[in-house]
């Protein structure tokens, strides 16, 4: 399923098409192997079957193993699960950062990030989740493609699972040096459960065939409007001469 472009245009999903992808079930792995399980709480679980049932392999694989990367990363850092940061949540963003680019989160008129926000939220409300950790997995979510998330203060201020999540996907999405932050061998153990299967331009072609047929959903300087028109520089552009052109108050 995460710089506002450059980080995007390297997130990393697949090309689908590898049939038989395992995706496990959410408490499935060796005691031995612990560090490459998903959280068994009824919530994870049920967040689990909705990645399962509507995400395609590629974009399956890319959520699983962002979490995995942010788990790893956080212990390297020696941030310790459900002790210095709620493991559940950052599960929860990581699996449906990207659900905007699925058949059922795809929203008319709203960019994938704030379609999946919307979505990860009403699946947790449906829940009986409390508003704190709804706001925190709207917010992941919706900021995952933005660079808000670098600021020191947001850092400092916002829900620690926020910025352990995004590192995670950032870190899939293969940011410079982001493989270094994780145990030697750790990237090989979870490619050879969740592999990339091409990775990184198939989910790159949703986020764009998405904004191609409907406009609205890749305003200018975002991910997808910046996309579409380095694809497709002869589409209408609204650059900036012509927003301060339209300014009402003629200044």
């Amino acid at each position: 399923m995460s710089r506002p472009v450059t980080r995007r245009v390297v997130l990393g999903g697949a090309v689908a098409g590898a049939a038989g992808v395992a995706l496990g079930a959410p408490a499935a792995a060796a005691a031995s192997q612990a560090d490459l399980s998903f959280p068994a709480t009824r919530l994870a679980r049920s967040a689990h079957k909705l990645v399962a049932d509507t995400q395609q392999p590629f974009l399956r694989n890319h959520s699983l193993r962002s979490f995995l990367f942010a788990r790893a990363a956080a212990g390297q850092q020696g941030r310790r699960p459900d002790e210095d940061y709620d493991l559940e949540l950052v599960y929860l963003i990581s699996v449906l950062h990207d659900m905007g680019l699925t058949d059922q989160g795809n929203a008319d008129n709203q960019q994938f990030e704030a379609a999946g926000a919307d979505l990860a939220a009403r699946f947790m409300e449906s829940r009986g989740v409390t508003d704190r950790r709804v706001d925190t997995v709207w917010e992941a979510i919706a900021l995952h493609t933005s660079e808000l998330h670098e600021s020191p203060v947001f850092r400092r201020r916002r829900p620690t699972e926020i910025g352990i999540a995004l590192a995670g996907i950032a870190i899939d999405a293969g940011e410079p040096g982001g493989a270094d932050r994780l145990p030697p061998g750790f990237a090989d153990r979870v490619h050879a459960l969740y592999p990339r299967l091409g990775s990184t331009r198939a989910l790159i072609e949703v986020v764009l065939e998405q904004g191609l047929a409907n406009p609205r959903k890749a305003p200018q300087w975002t991910l997808a409007g910046e996309g579409i028109h380095q694809r497709h520089p002869s589409l209408p552009y609204f650059t900036v001469d012509m927003l301060l052109d339209s300014n009402p108050w003629g200044d």
